[in-house]
């Protein structure tokens, strides 16, 4: 079922001249990166909201979870993943390890083309991710890629040192 989403951000005095670059590149981040993630219909559209304390977007056709993936995943060229006897060298069993696979032989890989080599290939279904885990990062890229004219640094209650144009109070999604 897909609903609205409103992602609504609450500062101190944002600047006036940058108000309105500041809104559109958070809506359209925001929404870039929801696109990218799948979460948005095709159809989905954006609406932005700017005021001196707060930049907000409300999406349409949001998905609560992304959908299932279909990966085919190039493993390694032949020549490089069986030896002479057609046995699985070790450079394919840390391939297929790293590869989050370590218990596929052989018979489970797709053997096809790769321009002149022949390679090993396999297809798998990743599954989909909540709205809640895909939307941090795409917060996190939107604030970072903010066209802010003057950047200040503040150090939060943990010690970590963050940088916006002013203070944030509070993030409501």
């Amino acid at each position: 079922m897909n609903q609205t989403l409103l992602v609504e951000l609450q500062t101190e005095e944002l600047p006036p001249k940058a108000l309105a670059k500041l809104g559109a590149a958070f809506a359209d981040g925001i929404l870039k990166g929801l696109k990218a993630r799948d979460f948005v219909e095709a159809d989905s559209s954006a609406t932005t909201y700017a005021t001196p304390r707060r930049l907000a977007v409300s999406i349409t056709n949001v998905r609560g979870a992304s959908p299932d993936k279909t990966i085919r995943e190039k493993v390694l060229p032949v020549s490089v993943a069986l030896d002479k006897e057609g046995n699985a060298t070790a450079p394919l069993a840390k391939k297929l390890a790293a590869l989050g696979f370590p218990d596929l032989s052989v018979a489970d890989l797709e053997r096809a083309q790769d321009g002149k080599a022949e390679s090993f290939f396999y297809t798998y279904t990743a599954p989909g991710s909540a709205l809640a885990e895909g939307l941090q990062p795409v917060l996190e890229e939107t604030v970072a890629k903010l066209p802010i004219p003057k950047v200040m640094s503040y150090q939060r209650p943990d010690g970590e040192t963050v940088q916006f144009v002013r203070p944030v109070h509070s993030l409501l999604a």
